[in-house]
């Protein structure tokens, strides 16, 4: 007998409220996004918690106590380091009159030497194959028939 596919039945989302088509008798809801949201109605799910500051401080004050760090030593707000101190230095004595210094000289373009004459050798052209013989392949050998030995049952030795 040929497959028939079930005729739509139109019935309204159990989340939505909307009316849809089905072609199973199971569906209850009109799309998967329904159907996930009526899923976090039912078990009371919120999302993700997200952390407090007060949350982290709690942590950081128990990360510290397994640590045994006095939390006078941390710094509650983050800090940016100093710049270095800058090397102590002698000043100048006083500032000469310092005169331009005179132009450098551009430099040369350079000048292209005639290379030497390489003598150059004609390269012979490199031969072709030879073309093959068109072969068939042999006919494969039959292997000889390969006998099995049968084995012998297992004999069981019952002690008593």
């Amino acid at each position: 007998m040929p497959y028939v596919p079930r005729p739509p039945d139109t019935i309204k989302c159990a989340h939505c409220k909307k009316p849809f088509e089905r072609r199973h008798a199971s569906r209850k809801y009109c799309s998967n996004s329904c159907n996930v949201l009526a899923s976090y109605e039912r078990t009371g799910y919120r999302g993700e918690p997200r952390a407090t500051r007060a949350d982290l401080e709690r942590t950081v004050a128990q990360l510290m106590a397994l640590a045994n760090v006095k939390p006078s030593l941390v710094a509650s707000k983050p800090t940016t380091p100093k710049p270095a101190p800058k090397a102590l230095t002698k000043k100048p004595a006083a500032k000469a009159a310092v005169k331009p210094a005179a132009p450098k000289p551009a430099p040369k373009a350079p000048t292209k030497k005639p290379a030497a004459k390489a003598a150059v050798k004609p390269v012979p052209p490199t031969p072709k194959p030879a073309a093959k013989a068109i072969t068939t392949p042999k006919p494969a050998k039959k292997a000889a028939k390969r006998t099995v030995k049968k084995k012998e049952p297992a004999v069981r030795v019952i002690r008593l």
